[in-house]
């Protein structure tokens, strides 16, 4: 009763569960504009939950059947979350991803190119509630691309991995000792038989065109997500996330907004692996984007978060290594047996080296992608071939869509959606 009261609730209105918060409200797993101390007196409190326990397959894994528990806010909204067993380093590294974003968020809202194109990012919320437990938020309206594609066209994803793996095998059977080049060659061929036979080019614009009836809205959506789409590409490539394949590239169609599903790193031996791909801009997102938005929202989005964070390099690079040495440290542990305090910080010594390597390499990355400094503009104009301000974002792209890197990506990439 005394609690309720100091909430200003006269001890009614839910009783004791009036003062329990809706789990998610404090950083790193919640941002504001004005980045200031919580007030948990405004935050949103648990009234109770929903009497019904929706069982949904995981967005990930769609042989996984998870839970799905909703809970009602002091506010009236409805907050969801799925009930999710994992193992602990995936609970650490959504963690650490949250942090990640925040720190991110903090840095474009204080960046006036970024502010001026309302370029944004937020965490993704996940609570550990057991060692291999943990509660991530989750909207109806968030929806994977593999979902997206069989709404609109019906046959699994996974029939098409396999036609486009047995249709490589057995054209290269047939050849007998075929090197490389060959191999290339076939696979870009049933990539393209795929492309021109079975997938729609235009599924993702067809969904979006019949969940958003209104062309105005339909516009902003488009323009929401090309600006979170190059936020969540800048990543991709910065920090060689692993495979964004087609049930991890997830969004929201009410806001456009990208989620970061299972945003983790790729190691080899412990550095970061670069790929193929810099990220995902596969026919049919590149097909929703269109021409226009590509070049006068994404380039110029992509330019300028690059060059937000490349002007905090200072501020960033503590913060990064520490992101870093916790990650590849759990990434270790989470392969051998485990470990006291004193072999931890052996461990860590023994890993510095590679740990400020991957500091190095995301920072190098993001520079890159960093607007050109151009010393002499006068002179640089009236040169035959001046090179724009942001090249290496134009080759990045041109590199995530060009049809021979895409069709030697992993089968499970799916790079024909």
């Amino acid at each position: 009763m005394m609690a309720a009261n100091s909430e200003g609730l006269g001890g009614h209105a839910g009783g004791g569960a009036g003062v329990v918060e809706i789990p998610g409200q404090y950083a790193p797993t919640s941002s504001g504009m004005l980045d200031i101390r919580p007030f948990p007196e405004l935050h949103a409190k648990l009234i109770r939950f929903e009497p019904t326990l929706e069982v949904v397959t995981n967005s990930t894994k769609q042989e996984q059947i998870v839970r799905r528990i909703s809970m009602l806010g002091s506010n009236g909204r409805q907050y969801k979350f799925l009930l999710q067993l994992a193992i602990p380093y995936w609970t650490r590294t959504d963690e650490r991803s949250a942090q990640l974003h925040y720190i991110m968020g903090k840095v474009l809202r204080k960046d006036i190119r970024s502010c001026k194109r309302c370029v944004t990012v937020k965490p993704k919320v996940v609570i550990p509630v057991a060692q291999r437990m943990r509660m991530s938020s989750n909207e109806t309206s968030h929806q994977s691309l593999e979902n997206v594609f069989h709404k609109i066209q019906g046959p699994s994803s996974n029939q098409l991995i396999s036609h486009f793996q047995e249709t490589v095998n057995d054209r290269l059977r047939e050849m007998k000792g075929a090197d490389d080049a060959t191999k290339a060659k076939v696979k870009l061929e049933v990539y393209q038989e795929i492309c021109n036979e079975v997938v729609l080019p235009n599924f993702f614009t067809r969904y979006m065109t019949e969940m958003i009836k209104d062309a105005d809205h339909l516009f902003q959506f488009r323009k929401v997500f090309t600006s979170q789409l190059a936020a969540n590409s800048l990543l991709q490539h910065a920090f060689a996330l692993v495979e964004r394949t087609p049930v991890r590239f997830v969004f929201c169609t009410k806001t456009g907004q990208m989620i970061s599903q299972d945003f983790r790193f790729q190691y080899n031996q412990g550095l970061l692996d670069k790929h193929k791909v810099p990220f995902r801009l596969t026919r049919n997102i590149e097909e929703l984007i269109g021409p226009f938005l590509l070049q006068g929202v994404f380039i110029p989005s992509f330019v300028s978060i690059s060059s937000a964070m490349n002007d905090k390099r200072s501020i960033f690079e503590p913060m990064l290594h520490i992101l870093l040495r916790d990650d590849i440290i759990s990434w270790y542990t989470s392969k051998s047996n485990p470990r006291n305090d004193h072999k931890s910080r052996e461990l860590e010594v023994q890993l510095s080296d590679r740990i400020w390597k991957n500091v190095g390499y995301v920072q190098e990355r993001v520079e890159e992608c960093s607007a050109r400094l151009v010393e002499d503009a006068s002179k640089e104009a009236i040169s035959e071939n001046p090179d724009p301000v942001d090249s290496k974002v134009r080759q990045l792209i041109s590199v995530a869509t060009n049809s021979d890197n895409l069709s030697l990506m992993s089968a499970t990439f799916q790079a024909w959606l």
